[in-house]
């Protein structure tokens, strides 16, 4: 089966974020990286990055990304061989949620907000991953690339989500869910509910990983993904 694997990046998240990924499966498959800075709605970046591709596709969707992936399944539905959603979730934003974002707004707003502090990477990051500074570094320049104007449109996308419980449960195609353990952002247990609710689900939990996994573990992130990639042409 010919299928087209679309990354679709994290919040303030750039190419760089899948650069592995990329490396591992660029002989194997066709991919497509989905825009993610051009629109203020997940809705019209997964219609971008539908018009962008032809035929079957697997939305591989990362944080943001996963919002973006359960919405070319909402939208595209007979386009989809596999999804792999990581480090996310498939409820709407919570009101706590949207209080911080929009005060993060106001700070962008009167220009006190610096992107991605060493302290935001802290969060986002395992402990063992926050001891790699080439790593930290990478995952700060990465945020700031592409700029305040993109960071104030995807807050308003991702501020605006839809919960998409129904979307998954009605989902006929395997999907594969992975986060890292140490994921403080979106945990473990929205993963366990979304592949509890999934008919064809798979669920894998990475050792020493934060909300980055395919930045902090690339190679075992590869070898599941090229399993679970695999398994769709049989």
């Amino acid at each position: 089966m010919q299928i087209t694997l679309i990354f679709i990046p994290c919040h303030m998240g750039t190419a760089t974020v899948f650069r592995d990924q990329i490396r591992h499966f660029e002989t194997c498959y066709k991919y497509h990286i989905a825009d993610t800075f051009t629109h203020d709605s997940l809705s019209d970046m997964a219609q971008e990055a539908l018009a962008n591709t032809h035929g079957n596709i697997v939305p591989i969707g990362l944080s943001m990304g996963g919002y973006i992936a359960l919405e070319m399944v909402k939208l595209a539905p007979q386009r989809i061989s596999g999804l792999v959603i990581m480090d996310s979730n498939a409820h709407s934003e919570s009101s706590e949620r949207q209080s911080q974002r929009l005060a993060e707004k106001a700070l962008l707003e009167t220009g006190r907000y610096q992107g991605l502090t060493k302290a935001g990477a802290r969060k986002m990051l395992s402990a063992q991953s926050f001891q790699n500074t080439a790593l930290v570094s990478r995952v700060i320049a990465m945020a700031k690339e592409p700029g305040f104007a993109v960071y104030e449109a995807q807050q308003k996308a991702i501020i605006a989500r839809s919960d998409h419980s129904d979307t998954l449960a009605r989902l006929h195609c395997p999907a594969l869910f992975m986060v890292g353990e140490e994921d403080k952002i979106t945990p473990p247990t929205h993963h366990r509910e979304m592949a509890k609710i999934t008919p064809k689900s798979e669920y894998v939990e990475i050792a020493g990983a934060g909300h980055l996994i395919t930045m902090e573990k690339p190679d075992v992130v590869n070898a599941h993904l090229d399993q679970f990639l695999k398994s769709l042409s049989v």
